[in-house]
């Protein structure tokens, strides 16, 4: 069990996390979704060791979650630009023993000889994502993994995510688009204004949209009926 107990994070006296708990259990894919300013890449940065919590801790059964424990893909990740795609994967070290390059790249089908810096968006976080895959951590980490990628890439991804989990490793991923959380995670708690209000079980999957955007949705149309 990876427990969040009493966790806070401000930014210049604003609260971006707000006392969270709650516990996460191991070996399931965990979805986080919420709007815009929720609190989830400052909740995943935390989880990966990357920005320490005003207060609160995190443990993995009893014991303090380290950074040894979690692989994490960042919404945007750093890339030296004179470098290529072959060099900044051997930056990683491979402690997957069945990471296997040569069967990824007929999916991904990266230039791995040339300059990072003449990748696109897609193709970095493509790049990114092997260099994850190539550690062997039992947490992963995702935040917005599916932005930028082509819709083929996002089916890869999904079935990569769900095979993480029948390896026995637990997930965590965000997105603000709803339909691969939908076929690939077991639970999804939504985080609203720095607090998880709710946590969603697959039979409850269909209600998320509704909760997310249902008040969006109606307070926009009223405006835009009235404006175009």
């Amino acid at each position: 069990m990876i427990n969040v107990q009493g966790l806070s994070v401000s930014f210049n006296d604003h609260a971006v996390l707000k006392n969270i708990s709650i516990d996460f259990e191991e070996g399931l894919v965990h979805g986080i979704v919420g709007l815009n300013g929720a609190g989830k890449t400052t909740l995943f940065n935390v989880l990966a060791k990357m920005l320490k919590p005003d207060s609160g801790d995190i443990k993995q059964n009893g014991t303090a979650l380290g950074i040894k424990h979690t692989a994490y893909l960042e919404t945007a990740n750093f890339f030296f630009s004179r470098i290529t795609g072959n060099e900044y994967l051997k930056i990683f070290k491979q402690t997957n023993t069945e990471f296997n390059l040569a069967a990824l790249q007929e999916y991904f089908k990266l230039p791995l000889d040339e300059l990072i810096e003449n990748y696109s968006t897609g193709m970095k976080k493509k790049l990114a994502l092997l260099a994850v895959l190539k550690q062997g951590k039992p947490i992963f980490i995702l935040d917005e993994p599916f932005n930028g990628l082509d819709l083929e890439t996002n089916k890869v991804l999904e079935i990569i995510i769900v095979s993480l989990k029948q390896k026995q490793k637990t997930v965590f991923v965000s997105s603000h688009i709803i339909d691969p959380l939908l076929t690939t995670c077991d639970k999804i708690h939504l985080l609203e204004n720095g607090c998880f209000v709710k946590t969603y079980f697959k039979i409850d999957f269909s209600k998320i949209e509704e909760d997310l955007f249902g008040k969006l949705k109606t307070e926009a149309t009223e405006v835009i009926s009235k404006a175009v």
